[in-house]
């Protein structure tokens, strides 16, 4: 009995090394080559949804640049939209909705000040990072109607 204890335990330690080995290490964020189209979607408690379509790949790019910047990493395609957010401004609800064909591809949502999450991963933007973030809100901003 112990002994096929013994090996379920060590079968169990290498399927989780296994498993370990073959995550995937790729940047969260799809890359520009893989959508044809953006669609923006900016919430607020007191004004009208905003929303904005772009197939532009040059808007692609920067708008992904902004966000890979935003989880610290570096890309070339970065712009930096230096503003002064509100308040208000902030705590907005930012949706960039990717598409390749008519499907969605990728959902990145901003929300509750400093939270950006990519499909269903949810990452935490420290104050180190915060530059970068009000970059990309800023650059979303200035597209939406």
């Amino acid at each position: 009995m112990k002994k096929s204890k013994l090996i379920i335990l060590m079968l169990s330690i290498a399927y989780m090394v296994i498993l370990t080995s073959c995550k995937q290490t790729n940047d969260p964020i799809i890359t520009a080559d893989k959508v044809d189209k953006v669609v923006i979607l900016v919430k607020s408690e007191n004004e009208k949804d905003r929303s904005w379509e772009a197939e532009d790949q040059n808007f692609l790019k920067a708008l992904i640049g902004n966000i890979n910047a935003t989880l610290g990493e570096k890309d070339e395609n970065t712009q930096n939209f230096d503003i002064e957010l509100t308040p208000d401004q902030k705590k907005y609800d930012y949706k960039i909705d990717f598409y390749n064909n008519g499907e969605v591809v990728q959902e990145v949502e901003i929300s509750q000040v400093n939270k950006l999450k990519i499909d269903k991963e949810e990452y935490t933007i420290k104050e180190d990072r915060e530059k970068e973030l009000n970059s990309l809100k800023n650059h979303v901003l200035s597209v939406v109607r």
